[in-house]
């Protein structure tokens, strides 16, 4: 046997596997590149349409500013009564007022109903008229019409307006307006509203850059809380109370995302603007003094 030949043999066969295998990882890092390249460039468009997603509009990367803030429950009693002893106007609020803690309820009567309707066409003109009346609602012009939080749906149909920050709604039952209704022909009329009211809004930090309404999304997408086949339904920013120090709230700004899920259940979560964090916890600390 020619040991110079079995040496050459050797080498061609070490050479070739020395190819293969450089060959072999060279294709690996070049997919594993690719892999990273596609998750980096790849849109929450793109992965939602993936995942048969769908929405309405635009997910927007829009970048707005908020703040922290902190306010006091309006008691609407002693308002009330400064009102009823100022005015000599007779509206809404003359008669059948209920107070409760700070909640006011003003239920009309089947006169006061019939005259305070609302055009299911023209909702958000209705809803600022009746606001625009200081006889039939207190602090009226605190407050806007909110489309995503109201229902004109079932046996039950509801209207929210929302207190309002800089132009910024306030999403918090210390700070709205419920209109229960009662569809009459082609129109609503009120036969009941509550309101809360938060007064002495002050800034605890200077205005801040807000995650945007993309960023939310994103958020809510790989932590699983959109599913495949689901559908959102719509996205609000707005303030609401994440802790009560004392007699004050503590606001923040909160992504609100309303999905409906493939079985047509509906659910709505909601990412603090501030952190881009999921918001978890229903229940509001309480700070008080000891």
């Amino acid at each position: 046997m020619d040991f110079k030949k079995i040496e050459w043999i050797f080498f061609v066969a070490f050479l070739g596997l020395n190819i293969f295998l450089f060959s072999s990882y060279h294709d690996a890092v070049n997919q594993e590149n690719n892999v990273i390249r596609s998750d980096q460039t790849e849109s929450i468009q793109q992965r939602l349409a993936s995942d048969d997603i769908s929405y309405t509009g635009k997910i927007s990367s829009e970048s707005r500013q908020g703040y922290y803030l902190s306010a006091e429950e309006t008691d609407l009693s002693n308002v009330l009564t400064d009102y009823r002893r100022n005015s000599d106007k007779r509206g809404l609020l003359s008669s059948g007022v209920v107070l409760n803690d700070d909640v006011l309820t003003k239920t009309l009567s089947e006169t006061e109903s019939e005259k305070s309707t609302f055009d299911p066409d023209q909702l958000g003109h209705s809803v600022a008229d009746f606001l625009a009346n200081k006889d039939d609602v207190l602090f009226g012009t605190d407050y806007m019409y909110m489309k995503h939080f109201s229902t004109l749906g079932g046996d039950s149909p509801e209207i929210e307006a929302s207190q309002v920050y800089e132009g910024l709604p306030f999403y918090d039952d210390t700070a709205k307006i419920v209109f229960s209704l009662d569809k009459v022909d082609n129109r609503y009329a009120v036969t009941k509203y509550t309101q809360t009211h938060l007064s002495g809004i002050e800034q605890l930090r200077e205005k801040t850059e807000l995650h945007t309404e993309e960023d939310a999304i994103k958020t809510l997408y790989i932590n699983n809380k959109i599913s495949r086949g689901s559908k959102i339904l719509w996205r609000q920013l707005a303030y609401s109370c994440i802790l009560k120090v004392r007699e004050k709230n503590v606001c923040v700004p909160i992504w609100y995302v309303a999905i409906e899920t493939a079985d047509k259940v509906t659910q709505v979560e909601s990412v603090n603007a501030f952190s881009n964090t999921i918001v978890t916890n229903n229940t509001i600390p309480k700070v008080e003094d000891h």
